[in-house]
């Protein structure tokens, strides 16, 4: 009786990532391709919080960085070529227009010190998602993802 018209909700896993679809109350930016997502159903992350439209969660190609380290040492040599590890130089950041956060796209509110902003690439994130951004400074995910589809690789393939 409690679970009386329950819906079961699939969950999609992507290098490391698990995806759920849910619904947002408020529209937000796909951390993909930068597009807004607009009310409707959209996958997010469990563990970064990372928000991806339905269409962009199969194009993702870095690691979940909010799973703890459970590589192990014995990697096979295809996976060596598209490792990406080049952490960004966070700083605070006082912004004079309303700037959304690019890995999880809600707005960055507040009056002064709003959010971190990497003096390399231009990223910015809330405090609270530094820890999840993934370490692919001044990479073009998308780019990547594009010629890795024309290949007809999937990212989750890579490793």
């Amino acid at each position: 009786r409690k679970r009386q018209g329950a819906v079961r909700r699939r969950v999609h896993q992507v290098n490391g990532h698990k995806f759920m679809a849910t619904y947002l109350r408020q529209p937000t930016y796909c951390s993909h391709c930068r597009d807004f997502i607009w009310y409707g159903v959209t996958s997010t992350l469990l563990f970064c919080t990372c928000v991806v439209h339905k269409r962009c969660h199969e194009l993702i190609i870095t690691k979940c960085a909010g799973l703890k380290k459970q590589e192990t040492h014995d990697e096979q040599v295809g996976s060596q070529r598209f490792s990406v590890n080049m952490p960004h130089k966070f700083s605070i950041h006082n912004y004079k227009v309303p700037t959304f956060c690019d890995h999880c796209g809600s707005l960055l509110w507040g009056l002064l010190r709003q959010g971190l902003q990497c003096k390399v690439c231009k990223m910015n994130v809330h405090r609270r998602c530094e820890t999840n951004v993934a370490p692919n400074c001044g990479v073009d995910a998308r780019g990547i993802a594009k010629v890795l589809a024309d290949l007809g690789v999937t990212p989750d393939k890579i490793t």
